[in-house]
This record gives C-alpha cells, structure tokens and sequence, in this order.
C-alpha cells in the first residue's frame, strides 16, 4: 500500500487552509490578516491540484 505524503493529500491542504484562516482572523492588524488569508488561498488551490492528482491517479489505473 502507498503511503500518502501531505503534497498528495487535499485533507491535509485544507485544514492548513482552515487552521491559517482561524489565525487570520484572530489579527487586528489588517495587513498580517489579509497577508495570511491569502496563505490560506494558496493552500485551497494547493488541495485542488492535490484532488486533480488523485483523480489523474484513478484514471490512469483503468
């Protein structure tokens, strides 16, 4: 069985995701807010190509 690494995970991606928002959100400072919600939108698109991987791994298995 393939162990899966985190760069291949979208669950892992998206509770980085989740986890940086909550910390966003805590800041009063606009700037370090704003700066780590955009952290936060890398990690969701970093959980999409994770999914396109997987789903490229399925499709190439058949």
């Amino acid at each position: 069985m393939k162990q899966k690494k985190p760069f291949s995970d979208a669950k892992h991606w998206r509770g980085r995701a989740e986890a940086t928002r909550v910390k966003a959100e805590s800041l009063e400072d606009d700037t370090s807010r704003c700066r780590l919600l955009m952290v936060a939108e890398e990690y969701d698109k970093l959980a999409r190509l994770a999914e396109e991987r997987q789903r490229n791994e399925v499709d190439g298995q058949f």
